[in-house]
């Protein structure tokens, strides 16, 4: 029988506790459902209702636990945390991490930090800033060369991605317990269409603005024609001065 450290100060945890009861019974499932590596294979939504006495779905699941899981496959999700709070560093010279490791590469997920070897993790800290951010740049140009992307937002998304404190030697990425450089670029790419999308607001050219002007020039002039017209009238009276000015 399998079994699980549960975090005992997740009650306390934001992210938790502003869960409805209804979800907050879901995430224990899904700890308890998963293998010994965090991950659903297999995972049915219809089963999980049935059993807990609820009605879920796929996208409520997973917009709910957020970056806590990650979809890997059809029905096949993982867990993104559990590794490193069951294990804490994942050592291949021990059994059981040996075959969490396994799992990890056949499902083709990579840890952005791995947690293999204290000597891989010092050897990783040595490393310049800059040599860390052109090993990723270098990374995501390869994983997304298929995908034709405008290299502009390949810029973006690696500049972001390699930001750190002043002083820090840790990148954003690498503060991510999973990254997928191919899921990230996709939903980089569908937030930036929906941004686009949603901006109304185009500034005017040259062009509209002096055509614009031009406007304004002509109906000032064609005002002062017919006022001046009204005044040469020795008949005009207020009424049709008025009138001639547009202000009637």
């Amino acid at each position: 029988m399998a079994k699980r450290f549960m975090d005992n100060s997740i009650f306390e945890k934001q992210w938790f506790r502003e869960l409805p009861v209804r979800l907050k019974i879901v995430w224990f499932y899904l700890i308890n459902k998963c293998d010994h590596a965090g991950i659903l294979n297999d995972l049915d939504v219809g089963l999980l209702s049935y059993q807990i006495g609820d009605n879920y779905t796929i996208d409520e699941i997973l917009e709910a636990f957020n970056d806590n899981i990650e979809q890997i496959g059809d029905n096949k999700f993982y867990l993104t945390k559990f590794c490193k709070f069951q294990y804490g560093e994942l050592n291949p010279n021990v059994k059981v991490h040996k075959s969490v490791i396994k799992l990890l590469d056949k499902h083709n997920i990579e840890l952005a930090n791995p947690l293999v070897s204290v000597k891989d993790k010092d050897k990783d800290k040595a490393k310049d800033i800059n040599t860390k951010k052109e090993e990723f740049a270098k990374r995501v140009e390869k994983e997304v060369f298929d995908m034709q992307i405008d290299p502009a937002m390949i810029k973006e998304f690696i500049e972001y991605w390699t930001e750190h404190n002043d002083g820090g030697r840790v990148l954003r990425y690498e503060q991510q317990s999973i990254f997928n450089v191919r899921k990230r670029m996709s939903t980089w790419v569908k937030n930036s269409k929906k941004f686009n999308s949603n901006m109304k607001f185009q500034p005017a050219s040259d062009e509209d603005i002096a055509k614009k002007e031009a406007r304004i020039e002509a109906d000032y002039q064609a005002q002062i024609k017919k006022f001046s017209q009204t005044e040469s009238g020795d008949t005009a009276d207020d009424d049709e001065r008025k009138k001639a000015l547009g202000l009637k």
